[in-house]
């Protein structure tokens, strides 16, 4: 895990519930993010609500807590998180080092089963509507029913249609007036079973005889990026020894290599749990179980040895949560370069207004544009 100590001075965040230095991860010398919003405070004010109304809560459940900014609010004593970003994990543990808290911590990724001791859930809701209709179905699924669900979000993210989905699991739902641009919702989880394969969404995408099957809240769940699209007709030739599927989402680009190129070792990564899960059943659809084929999550290639791979594949994406940001396709840019052997080549598409050319010149020996259209363009960038 990264340390915070030698990034720049974290940020002050200070609620009701009390103060702490608080970074993003991971820190970086020139953030402009804070690791917090409105969102967070309300929930914070909530929750201290909720306990002085003597509904003390023995183990908390924070869902969708991205850089632990409501864990600092419960820190002393259990909790359960559920992320589906491990990249949130690893910023859960750094703030609770950096502000010296103590705390037994259970961190659940979206697939694990939830504890059904959890007595409050704070939440913060989700950027897709299929994860919130996942995770509620979690909630009322495993957590006793009546337990308080408190949520916090941007007002605009309260469309008719997330309103809807609560009243599908929850009774007693109540949406606040907005505060801060934000609204809180409360509800009471009820009772309702439901099958998880009633998530997974599957389709075909013929052209490249692939079956591609996707959990919840997964990129490109109902169709093929039009980005990946793209490097999809611009391929690399047979023949990488070591392949890398870097930001992997569904897989696509992986699978797609691994059939054109059989006797490669192919990895997907991700730092999405339930990219990766839809990514080894994608593996397991269209090329079977064999040794050369892993996947699995991980912060870029934090976990990658340097000089051992011969291809990276890229997509790379320019959000973190709700905002906009390119830190992470810059990351994955760093990462690949270490790991590739020196020859190597990273393959990527990105749009056509993101100013990456000249990053990847920095890095790289030669960076050539491969293909472009209106939107995209398919960089070929040579260790």
């Amino acid at each position: 895990m990264k340390s915070f100590h030698a990034a720049s001075a974290p940020t002050l965040f200070q609620t009701a519930a009390g103060r702490w230095q608080l970074h993003r991860y991971p820190a970086r010398s020139n953030e402009t993010l804070q690791a917090w919003d409105a969102a967070d405070e309300l929930l914070h004010e909530a929750f201290i609500e909720h306990e002085r109304q003597g509904q003390m809560a023995a183990q908390p459940l924070l869902v969708n807590d991205a850089f632990g900014a409501l864990l600092m609010a419960v820190a002393p004593r259990a909790v359960v998180t559920c992320n589906d970003s491990y990249v949130s994990q690893l910023a859960q543990r750094a703030n609770l080092e950096l502000n010296q808290l103590e705390c037994d911590l259970t961190q659940l990724s979206p697939l694990d089963d939830l504890p059904p001791s959890c007595d409050l859930v704070l939440m913060k809701l989700p950027k897709s509507q299929s994860l919130l209709e996942f995770q509620l179905a979690q909630l009322s699924g495993s957590l006793k029913p009546g337990t308080t669900v408190l949520v916090a979000a941007k007002s605009k993210l309260f469309t008719p249609a997330t309103r809807a989905i609560f009243s599908q699991f929850c009774d007693d739902v109540d949406i606040s007036l907005i505060q801060r641009k934000c609204r809180m919702l409360r509800a009471k989880v009820r009772a309702v079973a439901t099958p998880i394969t009633q998530f997974l969404n599957t389709w075909q995408q013929p052209e490249l005889n692939l079956e591609l099957t996707h959990h919840a809240g997964v990129f490109a769940r109902n169709q093929l990026d039009i980005g990946a699209r793209l490097l999809l007709e611009h391929l690399p030739a047979a023949g990488a020894q070591q392949v890398i599927d870097l930001g992997c989402g569904n897989g696509v680009l992986g699978l797609a290599y691994a059939r054109q190129s059989p006797q490669s070792a192919v990895t997907w990564v991700d730092e999405s749990y339930l990219a990766i899960a839809s990514c080894q059943r994608n593996i397991a659809l269209n090329l079977g179980t064999a040794e050369r084929y892993q996947a699995y999550v991980d912060d870029c290639l934090s976990q990658q040895s340097s000089n051992s791979a011969d291809l990276v594949l890229c997509n790379p994406p320019f959000h973190q949560e709700h905002a906009i940001t390119e830190h992470i396709a810059r990351q994955m840019f760093k990462d690949a370069r270490r790991v590739l052997r020196k020859g190597g080549e990273m393959r990527l598409v990105a749009n056509r207004h993101l100013p990456y050319y000249q990053s990847l010149k920095r890095l790289f020996g030669q960076v050539d544009c491969e293909a472009s259209n209106a939107k995209f363009v398919v960089y070929r960038c040579q260790a």
